[in-house]
């Protein structure tokens, strides 16, 4: 049993698909619009999109840093940093809108040359036949204007809507505002050119390249990037790649000399009271001399004192050192009021660690200020440097602290040295003793001066000699095709909309539509066998007056299967209905009346459907005194009342429409009609009212020997087939079946093929 309903679902379901398939077949010429149309919108849309470019190349970017403090080094060399952190960092900077804006500003990429077309514009960058120069760029506000330009010199400028705003010839001022501009001529004019012009501002050109512009690692823990840019124009985009990382390596080279500076600044405030001090020392040693009358030291203390020089020069070294360290650490401590500050670079210090560290931070320093002119303090990135800067700080701190320990103990010991030295001059006199001291202090001074005088050459020999960081290894090009509009895809959306727009309609129609769409689903939804269908008819294949052989051959079909669904009964009563009004049920009736004639029965057709009496519009006739007339008493014989219309086929029209059809339909009166009608035609058929609106039908239903019910497909709604189900149901009607109307003419034509083809031949 389940076996079988999941069967008839299936069935159902593939019945509902190829009558799905079949609305889209008749609907063939919607696709046949429909494909077309949307295929050239979409070719439109091709041509009317501006090709854009993909411009790549590839840069090798170089780390300037020669080492890192303590921890950093341990954790690459264990692996756990990423050898590409610093790229990332240099990425940000070459995405950065102020980057963008100073290769905007050098290019003058915020005028534009544009030459209308039709469908498209085309962009002009170095073929503009003009070029439009300002002022003061500062102040430009986004403007469109025309530029007219002819053989003779002569410059028209038009706006938009087509008005006069200037006429004159080349090199001339136009004020504009804020703002004067002139045209200068780029190239010879051999025609009459029209040019638009668009100024815009520096900001809003930047942030529209930056916002086309892509730069990610190329390879993972390489040095390698690549800068990828989309654009109308593949000459510019080239341009601004190039002009791109040349103004990153100038910047790199930029912030160098600002750290070279500032050590050399560094250095001269030393230098200056290193100065001060030497010649306070100088004095006191000439002072000396002269007090004391001194001269050179005696041979006696020559082997003595040459110890003692040797000593008093580790002593020195030592002391330059730690001299040159504190003054760093005082250089951190004074600049507390700004947090992150330039520390001086390169002053001889032995611990490369510690040097390293310095150069790291002023790096760190420097790309944390150029992150602030387009950033905020709450940017993550920010926040992640000073994170750093605050890590290298207190690193270089520490390591300040760990060689200032070392050299203090390296001191003692040479000062533990030379004290020995001394205990071998206690022949010396005292005063030579005091006097070597202050020479000592001086030498020392001395060298301090001379050192620090060599380290600023070195920092001022730097600013010279810095080279750019960023490399391109593979130029930049933009391949051989645009990348925008994508015109396979544009197409291919074209089509699936030109078939599914279509498909859409038809779906939506038919989940609105709630009539019977089939004759599969009146199989489906009715216990009643089907006796035949009916194909779409215009008004002029319904009248009886005429042959129609479709219809004919129809109506024969329905009269052999009454014929076998009543056996050998004698005057059949024949009813027929339908669902709601306009279904055909006159016609059908009208029309099987005819075929029992043919088939030579004496055939009366009554027009029980004294409502909406519509059988005498099939003949062209209109007859007032019917049906009514004679259940109503006027008539008193209903003889006549009957109309022979041809052989065999006589009507009994409605006649006027009473106050009370169903009282006269179902009285003792029309009873006796038919049982004396029964007795002198062979057949009756009953036109009656639709009976899933009104009870006239049902109340006759009882004197039927068959019940015939009319649906016509896209009419009768489906709720409406359950009034049709209570014929069985409720009034236990045995023999009925269903004509169903307004069946595809394909489908229809199909099934009576021979029979049409003998039609046509017959015409």
């Amino acid at each position: 049993m389940e076996e079988n309903n999941l069967n008839r679902e299936r069935e159902s379901e593939s019945i509902d698909i190829k009558v799905l398939v079949e609305k889209f077949i008749t609907r063939w010429r919607w696709f046949a619009v429909s494909v077309p149309l949307c295929l050239v919108i979409a070719l439109l849309i091709c041509q009317s999109r501006v090709p854009i470019y993909n411009v790549t190349g590839k840069v090798m970017i170089s780390d300037s840093k020669k080492g890192e403090l303590g921890t950093n080094v341990m954790m690459k060399e264990l692996g756990l940093a990423a050898a590409d952190m610093f790229v990332e960092n240099e990425i940000v900077e070459l995405q950065s809108k102020n980057l963008m804006r100073e290769v905007v500003e050098e290019l003058d990429l915020n005028v534009r040359y544009v030459r209308e077309g039709f469908l498209r514009d085309r962009e002009l960058y170095n073929d503009s036949p003009v070029k439009v120069l300002v002022d003061n760029p500062g102040e430009i506000r986004d403007t469109s204007f025309h530029v007219l330009l002819d053989t003779a010199n002569l410059v028209i400028l038009m706006n938009l809507d087509g008005e006069k705003m200037w006429s004159g010839h080349y090199s001339e001022s136009v004020p504009m505002g804020d703002y004067n501009l002139s045209i200068e001529p780029n190239r010879k004019v051999t025609s009459k050119e029209k040019i638009r012009v668009d100024l815009s501002s520096f900001r809003k050109t930047a942030n529209s390249f930056s916002g086309n512009l892509n730069v990610q690692i190329l390879v993972k823990n390489t040095n390698s990037v690549l800068v990828s840019l989309k654009d109308a124009v593949p000459a510019r985009g080239i341009a601004v790649i190039n002009a791109l990382v040349k103004r990153y390596n100038q910047n790199g080279v930029d912030n160098k000399r600002i750290v070279s500076e500032a050590t050399v600044e560094f250095i001269n405030e030393r230098l200056d009271v290193i100065n001060q001090e030497l010649g306070t020392i100088e004095r006191r040693a000439e002072d000396f001399k002269k007090t004391n009358k001194l001269t050179d030291i005696t041979s006696d203390a020559a082997f003595v004192m040459e110890r003692k020089k040797q000593s008093e020069a580790e002593l020195m070294k030592l002391q330059t050192e730690l001299d040159v360290l504190r003054s760093i650490r005082a250089a951190i401590t004074q600049k507390r009021a700004e947090e992150f500050s330039l520390l001086p670079e390169n002053l001889g210090l032995s611990d490369e660690g510690l040097n390293a560290g310095i150069s790291r931070y002023n790096e760190m320093v420097l790309r944390r200020g150029k992150l602030l002119q387009s950033a905020s303090e709450s940017n993550p990135i920010v926040i992640g440097l000073n994170t750093q800067l605050q890590g290298l700080k207190k690193n270089i701190q520490e390591t300040i602290a760990n060689v200032e320990s070392g050299l203090l103990i390296k001191l003692k010991s040479v000062e533990k040295e030379n004290a020995s030295v001394n205990e071998l001059l206690t022949s010396v006199p005292t005063q030579e003793k005091q006097y070597r001291d202050i020479a000592r202090q001086q030498e020392l001074k001395e060298n301090l001066f001379l050192f620090l005088m060599q380290k600023r050459e070195e920092a001022e020999i730097a600013k010279l000699i810095y080279v750019a960081t960023a490399k391109i290894i593979e130029d930049p090009s933009a391949g051989n095709a645009p990348v925008e509009p994508n015109k396979a895809l544009i197409m291919l959306v074209g089509l699936f909309l030109g078939v599914g727009i279509p498909v859409g309609i038809i779906l939506l129609l038919e989940m609105l539509n709630d009539k019977v769409r089939s004759v599969d689903e009146v199989k489906r939804s009715l216990p009643f066998p089907v006796l035949g269908d009916i194909p779409e008819l215009s008004q002029e294949e319904v009248t009886l007056l005429r042959e129609n052989f479709s219809l004919s051959e129809s109506m024969q079909v329905v009269r052999e299967k009454l014929n076998y669904m009543l056996g050998e009964k004698a005057c059949p009563v024949l009813l027929v209905t339908s669902g709601v009004p306009g279904e055909g049920k006159t016609l059908v009736a009208a029309h099987l009346a005819k075929a029992y004639a043919k088939a030579g029965k004496k055939t009366l057709l009554v027009g029980c459907d004294l409502r909406n009496p519509r059988l005498h519009s099939y003949l062209h006739k209109n007859y007032s005194r019917g049906l009514s007339a004679y259940l109503a008493g006027m008539e008193p014989e209903w003889r006549r009342l009957v109309h022979l219309l041809e052989d065999n086929l006589s009507v009994l029209f409605g006649g006027d429409v009473p106050p009370n059809p169903v009282a006269l339909l179902s009285s003792d009166r029309f009873k006796t009609l038919l049982e004396e009608v029964r007795g002198e035609y062979d057949c009756i058929i009953l036109d009656t009212p639709p009976v899933g609106i009104l009870a006239d039908a049902l109340t006759m239903v009882k004197q039927a020997d068959a019940c015939l019910c009319v649906v016509r497909l896209n009419v009768l709604p489906r709720g409406v087939l359950s009034s049709l189900r209570v014929l069985e149901s409720e009034h236990h009607v045995t023999n009925c079946g269903v004509v169903v109307n307004g069946v595809s003419r394909r489908i229809h034509y199909y099934k009576y093929g021979y029979g049409n083809y003998y039609n046509k031949q017959n015409r």
